[in-house]
C-alpha cells in the first residue's frame, strides 16, 4: 500500500487577518513548512493544494532543496462560485495523486506530530476491512476531516456528491465507510484560526 500527503492551503485566513500558512514560529518555520515537514516523515510524496502556488513555491523549495528524494509538488486549485471549500480542494488534489491512500492535512495544524501519523498509518496498513474508504478521528460534529487518511476508492463517490451540489465534508463522510482512530492527541487537531490562537501557540515549546 502506498501513501501520499495532500496539504490544503487555500483558505482566505479572514479571521487571522493574514495568511495563516506563512505565520512563522520562533524557530523560523512557517506553519505550512512545518506541516510539510511532518508529512515528509510519513511519505516523500507531498502535494500542496492552493489557488496561489507562487505565493509558497520559493519558500518551500528553499526549505527542502537538500532532500533529493522529496517529491514536493503543487496543485493549482481552481476556485468556483459558489466556493467548494476544503472539499473541493481535496477532490482536486486527489485527482493528481496515484497512491492507494492519502493523508489529508490542513496547513494550520501547529501541533501536528509526524510520529503519530506514522503510527496511524502502520495500524491502518494491517487493517483487514477492505471496504473502508477512510480512517478518521471521531468528534462531536461527526469526524475530523482535515487530519486523516482516505483511500482512493472514495474518489468516484466524492465526485458524485459534489456534482449533486454537496459541499460539506460531514455530509459526504456520512455516506462512506470510515474506520475510527482514537490514538491522536486532542491538541494535535487544533486549528490556528485567530490572532489569539496564534499568540497562544506560537511560543510553545512543542512548536519547533
Amino acid at each position: 500500500m502506498s501513501v501520499s500527503a495532500i496539504i490544503l492551503a487555500g483558505g482566505q485566513s479572514r479571521r487571522m487577518g493574514q495568511d495563516k500558512a506563512l505565520l512563522t514560529t520562533r524557530k523560523g518555520q512557517s506553519l505550512l513548512s512545518r506541516t510539510v515537514r511532518m508529512a515528509r516523515l510519513l511519505t516523500p510524496s507531498v502535494w500542496i493544494v492552493t489557488p496561489w502556488p507562487e505565493r509558497y513555491r520559493r519558500q518551500m523549495l528553499s526549505a527542502f532543496e537538500f532532500d533529493p528524494a522529496f517529491e514536493l509538488q503543487f496543485v493549482q486549485e481552481q476556485l468556483s462560485t459558489p466556493p467548494h471549500g476544503p472539499l473541493g480542494g481535496f477532490a482536486q488534489g486527489w485527482e493528481q495523486v496515484s497512491s492507494d491512500w492519502c493523508v489529508l492535512l490542513a496547513c494550520d495544524l501547529p501541533y501536528l506530530e509526524g510520529v503519530v501519523l506514522q503510527d496511524w498509518w502502520d495500524e491502518l496498513r494491517v487493517t483487514k476491512d477492505a471496504l473502508s474508504m477512510a480512517s478518521l478521528v471521531p468528534s462531536q460534529k461527526g469526524w475530523e476531516p482535515l487530519c486523516g487518511f482516505y483511500h482512493r476508492n472514495c474518489l468516484p463517490g466524492l465526485h458524485r456528491y459534489m456534482l449533486k451540489g454537496g459541499r460539506s465534508f460531514q455530509g459526504w463522510l456520512a455516506g462512506i465507510s470510515v474506520i475510527p482512530y482514537h490514538n491522536v492527541p486532542e491538541q494535535m487537531l487544533f486549528n490556528c484560526n485567530t490572532p489569539q490562537d496564534w499568540a497562544r501557540v506560537s511560543f510553545s515549546d512543542q512548536i519547533l
